[in-house]
């Protein structure tokens, strides 16, 4: 148990993600948000699990996989599709 690495921790993944959806989420590649979100999941995941008393190897497992895929899908599913969007067509020309 190491509250304050773990609390820190989560601070540091919980900013990530706000700066990857905020600021990145439309101005790098998907593939590139993805795995910046994977990363701010485990992150958080690893912060929660510092900061309980006894955390088994099991809980380690399941904890840092689910939130590594799950944040990604989330983010994906509340704020659309990453990357630069094309917003409108310009008319055709005469």
């Amino acid at each position: 148990m190491n509250e304050g690495a773990g609390i820190g921790l989560i601070a540091g993944g919980v900013v990530l993600s706000l700066i990857t959806v905020f600021v990145l989420w439309r101005r790098v590649a998907g593939a590139v948000a993805f795995g910046l979100l994977a990363v701010a999941g485990v992150v958080v995941g690893t912060g929660a699990l510092l900061v309980q008393k006894q955390a088994g190897t099991g809980e380690w497992i399941i904890t840092l996989g689910a939130l590594g895929v799950l944040t990604p899908v989330h983010m994906r599913l509340v704020f659309g599709r990453p990357g630069s969007r094309v917003v409108a067509e310009p008319p055709p020309a005469a």
